[in-house]
């Protein structure tokens, strides 16, 4: 069983890399025991020369979370596979890094840009590269097992992987160029990998297949037991949803971790028993919460779950636990689907040997209660309706419950909310209207922007009528936000929201300014006569990155030496010279990210020069403006005389 499930974390971004089987090594050995890789399956290279055995997705990527979903089929042979990765803010660059390190050596590789060539290439070749992988997952019927033994390995359909990307060269953004490789197509952009944009990884079904996995199919076809083994080395954050076949009396019976004893210490004993539910159509689906420190290279970690069709001889009631809410509680909503309660919160609320679920029955018609993959608890609230009387109970997997110890609860809208920005883009105004869910609550509202959060202290207590909440906006970037926040009132159980109510921050243009020098003046100049140096301040309100530029006598460069607000640049009057200019006309412009931009004209007195030898041929040379043509140079022959003037004057 090595690696089992590997494949699953190889995506369209991988496949091409890991086919350069010169540029990285095999992964490490992740069997589920010690003895020579039971589970191993061997995989397709049919024609094309692919060899992507040996690796894992973790040697590459850095994701945040992954999401893996597996339906097992009625033939008990065959599957469907959705595998989502999600690689956020300082990780994304990381991983773009990783990618383009692969392809050193290669036209456009290593060169510290990832291109849409490259994408594309990972998406046609990347279905056969992953049949070869090994799933890391596996199955086995009869008396349970830990590994040693001859396992039923999963494997993936070469015609039936669909990969996909998003994000992995961000469209349009501010630093992409077109591709400078040689053999790049017509079309090819590529970005730094520095770029924090986020982006994700999948694989799904492709279009018009039945299934991108398979089996050996077993005998028993789910009705007697049998194990399911799972290799989750170096899988760092992830979540696995299994969907059997509907299967009456289908249970989970037992759960365990094995690891190799490593000389470090390390253990697997972190991992917890997967959570248990049925679909409405009877289905069982199994969700196993995975969380491995990636630093910890020499442990390797399996898990196991054997599953039973047998009525347990015993079977006990789940019980309501000291933590559940008292019958009375209100909960929040804002409409549609809320989440009410975490997993960790919500699972303190009963226990059961065999897991459990919470049943709940309301008195309105259109609510229902539902969990995540996650285990997470959510209400679902009908549009015509705006609150609800809900009577639940625990109810293990076995349809086991208490019909006579139940709690009840309270679900509503809390308030309705409108926001507008004011003039200035440095605040907004959130107006809380309270329904009569609540006679008094306090709000603790705040502007978000994707992952970003507003620092902020902005809170007030609503009770019966309207409340204007001023809101900071720094940090915001100009464009649309989100306003998020929590509620607390007595009786209720701690409500958090995100609502979007429409409101942009409108672009404020950067700020920029010339320092004066000891004389009074704007500019520097240097011993020649032919060069000057201006320093200054350059900001923007919405702390977006400035770009500066400077024109003198029509000529433009952007040779500024930024550190954080402060700018200086260094000037040559060589174009001015050239033609025959003596007031310089210096423009400096201030140009935000989101393309707003402010002009800055500098009086720059020129210098008192008292000698003037041969003006020096290579003055356009050593300038920070465009360099001149051979003409310009030869006509400044004349610029000793136009200095010679100057110094009579």
């Amino acid at each position: 069983m090595t690696r089992l499930f590997s494949a699953l974390h190889l995506t369209s971004l991988t496949l091409v890399f890991l086919m350069i089987s010169s540029v990285l090594g095999p992964a490490m050995n992740t069997s589920l025991s010690d003895d020579s890789d039971p589970m191993n399956a061997e995989g397709r290279q049919d024609t094309l020369d692919v060899d992507c055995s040996g690796y894992t997705f973790e040697d590459l990527f850095e994701y945040d979370f992954a999401l893996f979903e597996l339906e097992i089929f009625d033939d008990w042979s065959t599957g469907d596979m959705f595998a989502n990765a999600w690689v956020n803010g300082s990780n994304s660059p990381i991983v773009r890094d990783n990618l383009d390190g692969l392809f050193e050596g290669l036209p456009g590789g290593g060169n510290d840009w990832i291109s849409t060539d490259e994408r594309d290439a990972v998406r046609s070749i990347g279905p056969k590269c992953i049949a070869d992988m090994e799933t890391r997952l596996g199955m086995r019927e009869g008396t349970p097992h830990s590994g040693g033994v001859d396992w039923n390995d999963f494997e993936f359909v070469e015609d039936g992987i669909g990969l996909n990307e998003v994000n992995l060269v961000p469209e349009d953004h501010q630093e992409a160029r077109t591709c400078t490789n040689f053999g790049a197509a017509q079309d090819c952009k590529e970005v730094p990998v520095s770029v924090t944009d986020d982006m994700e990884i999948s694989l799904d079904l492709a279009d018009g297949e039945s299934n991108n996995v398979r089996w050996d199919q077993l005998n028993n076809q789910g009705v007697s037991n049998f194990t399911i083994g799972l290799n989750i080395t170096n899988m760092s954050n992830a979540a696995l949803v299994v969907t059997f076949p509907v299967l009456s009396g289908l249970r989970m019976y037992d759960f365990r971790t094995t690891d190799n004893a490593p000389d470090s210490g390390d253990t697997c004993d972190n991992i917890g028993t997967p959570s248990s539910t049925y679909l409405p159509d009877g289905a069982l689906q199994l969700t196993q919460l995975v969380t491995f420190d990636r630093t910890q290279w020499d442990l390797i970690c399996n898990i196991f779950m054997d599953f039973t069709t047998e009525v347990p001889e015993e079977n006990d009631i789940p019980v309501w636990s000291d933590s559940v809410p008292e019958n009375g509680t209100r909960i929040g909503t804002n409409g549609g689907t809320t989440m009410f309660a975490s997993a960790d919160t919500g699972n303190q609320w009963a226990s059961d040997d065999d897991g459990w679920s919470l049943d709940c029955t309301f008195d309105a018609d259109g609510w229902s209660m539902s969990t995540n993959v996650l285990g997470d608890f959510f209400v679902t609230q009908p549009m015509d309706s705006t609150s609800s009387t809900a009577t639940c109970n625990p109810v293990d997997p076995l349809g086991a419950t208490d019909e006579n110890n139940t709690r009840t609860w309270t679900f509503g809208t809390l308030f309705t909310s409108t926001a507008v920005v004011n003039e200035d883009g440095k605040t907004a105004v959130m107006t809380v209207t309270p329904t009569d869910f609540i006679d008094q609550f306090i709000v603790y509202p705040y502007a978000m922007q994707g992952s970003f959060e507003v620092s902020d202290d902005a809170s007030a207590t609503v009770a019966g009528a309207p409340a204007d909440i001023t809101l900071s906006l720094e940090g915001i970037r100009p464009g649309s936000f989100s306003i998020a926040g929590d509620v607390q009132a007595t009786n209720m159980l701690p409500y958090s929201f995100v609502v979007d109510l429409g409101v942009f921050k409108p672009n404020s243009p950067p700020e920029i300014s010339v320092a004066v020098n000891f004389d009074g003046n704007n500019a520097t100049w240097n011993a020649n006569g032919i060069e000057f140096e201006l320093i200054g301040l350059a900001s923007d309100p919405d702390l977006e990155a400035v770009t500066l530029t400077l024109t003198i006598c029509g000529a433009e460069t952007s040779g500024f030496i930024q550190d954080n607000i402060n700018w200086r640049v260094d000037v040559s009057i060589a174009i001015c010279m050239a033609y025959g200019l003596e007031t310089y006309d210096v423009i400096i412009t201030a140009t935000d990210e989101s393309g707003a931009s402010t002009s800055l004209n500098v009086a720059v007195t020129p210098p008192d020069i008292e000698e003037a030898s041969a003006v020096i041929a290579d003055t356009a040379e050593e300038s920070a403006l465009p360099s001149l043509s051979m003409l310009a140079v030869l006509s400044m022959i004349g610029i000793a005389a136009l200095l010679g003037r100057r110094i009579d004057e």
